[in-house]
């Protein structure tokens, strides 16, 4: 199953990207004030696209 992580110290957050919230095709990051949350893990399909659509690289998916 993957799992997905955030790393805050690099993120620009929701309100200036937003972009895995965005692209995810199975919902699985939300808005929570300024942040993007993964907020249904049990979702990801572990496709890449968050990883592929953030600037930053601070979205990562990996498998256990």
């Amino acid at each position: 199953m993957p799992s997905v992580t955030i790393n805050y110290d690099i993120c620009r957050g929701a309100k200036e990207c937003g972009e895995c919230e965005k692209n995810c095709p199975m919902e699985v990051f939300e808005i929570d004030g300024e942040k993007v949350v993964v907020a249904h893990e049990e979702e990801c399909t572990g496709c890449g696209v968050c990883e592929d659509v953030c600037p930053t690289g601070a979205v990562k998916v990996k498998f256990d």
